[in-house]
C-alpha cells in the first residue's frame, strides 16, 4: 500500500487531516514550507487500517523519526524522505524564498555564491524533489542575481531555462527559455539572470546517464558528460520544453504525484527524458552538419587531385593551403568520411592509379620501376609492400596477369 504524507510544522497531536492529501495544498504552499513523501508501506502492516494505526496518534517527533529528519529546523531546512521499514519512492520538498542566500542550494548538492545585482525584495519558491538516484530542482526568483559556484561535487547536473522575461548568460552562452545546458561534475558554473526567471534542472550519475541513453552512443561516452555544454533547439521544441516542464513543476509543487511505485518510475523517466531529449536532438544535428561538412570536404580534395592530372603526387600541406584550412580538421574529415587519414588515403589513390597501368597499358623502358617514381613512391621496397598489402599481390604479378 502507498501513502502520501505531508510533514509540515506539525502541532503535538497530527489529525489525519493534516497529513493525507484531502485538503487545499495549493493555498497551503503559499505560506508554508513543506515536503511531500510518497513511501510504500511496511510489509508487516495489515491491510486493515494499518497506515491510519501507525500515524495517529504519534507526537511530532516520532513522526519526524519514522520519516527521516523529518520537520523543517528553524533555519527552514526540508524535511527529510522516508526511512526505517519503509521503501523511499519519492519526496518533494517546497519552500518560500525570503533573500538571495535562501538560492544557495538553488540545485539540490550545489553550494552557490548567490549576488542580488537588482534592488527589491528578493522573492520565489524552490522545490527539490528526490527520486530514486535522480534529484530534480525547480526554483522561481527575482529580482536580478549573479551566480557562481559548483553545482554538484560527484554528480552531473542537466538543467534548463522554463521561463526569463530578462537575459540570462551561463559563462560565455546566451540560454534562451527551452534550452539545455550540462553542467559537469565538480565544475564550476558561472551566471547572471535577469528579471523573473524560472528553472529547471537534474543531478545524477554518470552511470545513470547511460541507462537513460540506451542506444545513443555520443551520449554514453563519460567524456560527454564531462564537458561544458549547451544545446539550442528550434524554437518550436523549445516552447514545447518549457510548458511541459511547468506543468510538471505545478504538479509537483500542489502534491498531485504518482500513489504506486510504477507511476513514480513513469514521472522519474519523463523528467529524464525532458532534458536529455534536448541533447539528442542536438548531438545528431551537429553530428550530420559536421558529417556532411567533412564528407563536401573529402569530395572536395579528391576533386582537386583529379584535376592535377595522374601524374602529380599531392602533399597534406598543399591541401591544407588550397582548402585553407588546418591538418587537424584535414585529418578529423578523412577519418569521420573514410576511417583513415588523407595521406593513408591519398596513398592507397596513387597505389590504385599504378594497378591501373599495369593492368591496362604498355610500359615504357623505365619498366614498373618508373611508373612507381611517377606517383611518388621513391622507395621502391616500400612501394612493392604497400601495393602486395592493398591488392595482395607484387606489382609483377599484376603485370604478368595482364600479359596473360
Amino acid at each position: 500500500m502507498i501513502s502520501l504524507l505531508r510533514i509540515d510544522r506539525l502541532p503535538e497531536r497530527i489529525p489525519m487531516s493534516a497529513l493525507f492529501y484531502n485538503f487545499d495544498l495549493q493555498e497551503f504552499n503559499r505560506t508554508h514550507r513543506c515536503c511531500y513523501a510518497v513511501c510504500a508501506s511496511d510489509a508487516k502492516k495489515k491491510k486493515s487500517g494499518g497506515d491510519r494505526s501507525v500515524v495517529e496518534g504519534l507526537d511530532r517527533r516520532a513522526v519526524a523519526d519514522r520519516h527521516g529528519e523529518g520537520i523543517p529546523a528553524e533555519s527552514g531546512a526540508p524535511a527529510g524522505a522516508c526511512r526505517s521499514d519503509d521503501v523511499e519512492l519519492f519526496s518533494v520538498h517546497t519552500f518560500q524564498l525570503r533573500s538571495s542566500e535562501d538560492l544557495r542550494e538553488a540545485v539540490r548538492g550545489a553550494d552557490l555564491k548567490i549576488v542580488q545585482l537588482a534592488p527589491g525584495a528578493f522573492t520565489g519558491q524552490l522545490t527539490h524533489a528526490a527520486l530514486r538516484g535522480v534529484s530534480f530542482s525547480a526554483g522561481d526568483f527575482y529580482p536580478d542575481i549573479r551566480a557562481r559556484g559548483v553545482m554538484n561535487p560527484h554528480l552531473v547536473t542537466v538543467g534548463t531555462m522554463v521561463e526569463s522575461d530578462g537575459e540570462v548568460l551561463q559563462w560565455d552562452y546566451n540560454i534562451a527559455p527551452g534550452d539545455v545546458v550540462v553542467f559537469p561534475q565538480a565544475v564550476e558554473q558561472e551566471g547572471r539572470f535577469t528579471g523573473r526567471s524560472r528553472y529547471a534542472t537534474i543531478t545524477l550519475a554518470a552511470e545513470e546517464l547511460a541507462l537513460h541513453t540506451a542506444g545513443e552512443a555520443s551520449l554514453q561516452d563519460p567524456a560527454f558528460w564531462a564537458t561544458i555544454n549547451r544545446f539550442h533547439r528550434p524554437r518550436n521544441l523549445r516552447m514545447r520544453t518549457c510548458e511541459a516542464l511547468g506543468s510538471k513543476i505545478e504538479e509537483l509543487r500542489s502534491g498531485r504525484l504518482p500513489r504506486t511505485a510504477g507511476g513514480i518510475d513513469f514521472l522519474r523517466r519523463v523528467l529524464i527524458e525532458s532534458f536529455l531529449k534536448g541533447a539528442i536532438e542536438e548531438v545528431y544535428q551537429r553530428y550530420d552538419e559536421r558529417y556532411h561538412r567533412n564528407a563536401k570536404l573529402v569530395r572536395n580534395v579528391e576533386d582537386y587531385v583529379d584535376a592535377l592530372g595522374a601524374d602529380r603526387p599531392v602533399h597534406v600541406s598543399e591541401l591544407c593551403f588550397v582548402f585553407q584550412v588546418s591538418r587537424r580538421t584535414l585529418h578529423r574529415a578523412f577519418f569521420e568520411a573514410l576511417g583513415m587519414g588523407p595521406i593513408a588515403y591519398l596513398q592507397k589513390r596513387r597505389l590504385a592509379a599504378v594497378h591501373g597501368i599495369l593492368l591496362s597499358q604498355e610500359l615504357g623502358s623505365g619498366g614498373i620501376t618508373q611508373v612507381a617514381l611517377e606517383y611518388g613512391f621513391a622507395d621502391l621496397g616500400r612501394f612493392a609492400g604497400y601495393y602486395r598489402q592493398l591488392f595482395g599481390e607484387t606489382p609483377s604479378q599484376t603485370r604478368s596477369r595482364r600479359l596473360c
